[in-house]
């Protein structure tokens, strides 16, 4: 029985990867499931061991290769991830496996196999650069964000540029773009999943709401002692507030 930790930031998905994994048989025992960085890093220095992890690579509160800055992890890892652009050269030549989003049995089996072969039934793997890996791919996620999304428009499809849009909201279980020169388009995505297709340069998650653009922000001041009110043009459909366990994260965003 191999021990395995899903560390994803989206439930569904997590939920769904330990359902496939049921399917495989009785080798593999999910003994946790983490969202984020910071629980992660807390996971690790406890000194619970685990033999594989299944990683996202963009969490909850940043980019999963952060992970490995802060303390060294020997476990073998499968990234998992929906984007299709990364450096997957580097990822096989370090023995690392890599699985594109959705998930299918069939590639879940595949990595699980070689998973076997290579840490079980080789007994001395070579140890894996997580540091120089995240280096690389993160060089390459820098180039894969969107630069336009297609959105419906009456009888009418459209194309909408990224550097167009002012901020991304959330409003009756939808999700819509508000573009700059005040027109609102509903796109076919999750916040979350939005979230993951721009870039943190120029767009930041405020709360469960809001992703806001850089240029859209008119100004910021002190809501409370420890919230922030943050003022767009064109203006959101509601206040946006940014919570206190943001706050340094978007000031230091701000001041990129």
């Amino acid at each position: 029985m191999y021990k395995v930790l899903i560390v994803e930031d989206e439930a569904p998905s997590a939920r769904k990867l330990k359902m496939l994994l049921g399917k495989l048989g009785d080798d593999f025992e999910v003994i946790s499931s983490l969202e984020s960085i910071e629980e992660c890093v807390e996971f690790f220095e406890s000194g619970e061991e685990v033999d594989l992890i299944f990683m996202d690579i963009h969490l909850s509160d940043g980019n999963s290769f952060e992970i490995f800055e802060q303390l060294e992890v020997d476990t073998p890892i499968i990234f998992t991830t929906a984007f299709d652009q990364y450096a997957i050269k580097a990822f096989k030549q370090n023995s690392v496996d890599y699985l594109l989003k959705p998930i299918s049995i069939a590639d879940l089996e595949a990595s699980v196999d070689k998973f076997k072969k290579r840490f079980i039934t080789d007994k001395s793997p070579n140890k894996i650069d997580y540091d120089l890996l995240g280096q690389v791919v993160t060089q390459q996620m820098n180039h894969d964000y969107k630069e336009r999304f297609m959105v419906s428009f009456r009888d009418e499809l459209r194309t909408v540029k990224v550097e167009d849009i002012a901020f991304v909201f959330a409003e009756s279980k939808a999700v819509f773009i508000q573009v700059t020169d005040g027109k609102v388009y509903d796109v076919n995505y999750t916040m979350d999943q939005i979230e993951k297709k721009l870039n943190p340069k120029n767009f930041f998650r405020v709360n469960r709401k809001y992703i806001v653009q850089i240029n859209a922000i008119d100004s910021v001041s002190w809501y409370s002692k420890t919230k922030l009110k943050v003022f767009t043009n064109p203006e959101t459909p509601s206040e946006l507030f940014v919570p206190a366990d943001k706050v340094g994260k978007f000031k230091e965003w701000l001041n990129i």
